[in-house]
């Protein structure tokens, strides 16, 4: 990319509204190439964090021009064929495609750690606003639960955050993308690529996992949930990390609670607030993985709200 080059040069073919970002990206081309504008009003930290990826050779979008003053990145554009798509759409066999989803995932959270320019934690503070966000979005505002009833949940919500806590702290320094699901990693010329990791923060491995498995975009089984993180136990003790099995296993379950309430919680408030309806859809699915993961668990409170709630009237 020439530095002479006018930003006329560069014609906008569309604005992409897949996701759920405040931030705006679009499509545009010069010459037979395309490529992808973002404007962010803190592109500064996205450029920082998106150099340093590249750096450790981790699947990002290459960065081909900043404009400071305007907020504006002209990024690679890395297609359409995300691992939503292919597995839902074009029906692609899940397993290979996870797994690789899965090594480069572990990339991200060991090599990617070593050095990273930011120091914000995954800490009680944001465990916390998760829930609330839940709260706010989809229980009182989505739902329609009186505050009565959802004054009933703060104690198992406390209850969550701190046991997530302390069963996270031997393994709370790793690099946590924070939205590592199915709609956010590519596949482009047959290698895995990630998009919104702007959100990164240090803390346990196990929420990423929980993200890309419990992600209530794609229904993956009980058994295949099972099998895969399995694989990424084998694959994180490939790089010499070695996960105390029954002490994961409880973070990865605490983490997929945290994960599916925020999912939720975003689900409503895109839907209600943003004129983002299409997100509506996911939220039965959602509502289901939420329900398996409280069943028979401590926080009966909340698995009591949740399990009264008609998932198939959602929509």
């Amino acid at each position: 990319m020439k530095q002479r080059d006018s930003k006329k040069d560069y014609k906008i073919i569309e604005e992409i509204t897949t996701g759920g970002s405040d931030r705006r990206f679009f499509r545009c081309r010069k010459d037979k190439k395309t490529y992808i504008i973002i404007r962010d009003k803190n592109i500064e930290d996205y450029v920082r964090l998106q150099k340093h990826l590249l750096k450790k050779n981790i699947g990002v979008p290459r960065l081909y021009r900043i404009d400071r003053k305007m907020n504006l990145a002209l990024m690679e554009d890395l297609g359409k064929n995300t691992l939503y798509k292919l597995v839902t759409e074009k029906k692609k066999d899940i397993v290979p495609l996870y797994q690789r989803a899965i090594r480069e995932l572990l990339k991200l959270q060991v090599d990617g750690f070593e050095s990273v320019p930011i120091t914000v934690h995954y800490d009680y503070k944001h465990i916390r606003w998760e829930q609330e966000y839940f709260k706010e979005f989809f229980l009182s505002q989505f739902c329609n639960l009186s505050n009565k009833k959802l004054r009933i949940l703060d104690s198992d919500f406390e209850l969550l955050a701190q046991k997530f806590l302390s069963v996270a702290k031997p393994i709370s320094n790793f690099l946590m993308h924070r939205d590592y699901q199915s709609q956010n990693i590519h596949i482009k010329r047959n290698r895995i690529r990630i998009i919104d990791f702007q959100s990164a923060r240090i803390g346990p491995p196990s929420y990423d996992l929980a993200a890309l498995l419990r992600d209530a975009y794609v229904n993956i089984t009980k058994a295949l949930e099972t099998r895969l993180i399995q694989y990424y136990l084998n694959c994180a003790e490939k790089k010499h990390i070695v996960f105390e099995k029954k002490g994961f296993s409880e973070t990865y379950r605490l983490a997929g609670l945290q994960r599916n309430m925020q999912a939720l919680g975003a689900f409503a408030n895109l839907s209600l607030n943003k004129y983002k309806t299409r997100f509506k859809q996911y939220i039965p699915h959602g509502l289901v993985l939420l329900k398996s993961g409280l069943k028979n668990s401590e926080f009966k409170k909340l698995y009591h709200i949740i399990a009264r709630i008609n998932y198939r009237n959602a929509l």
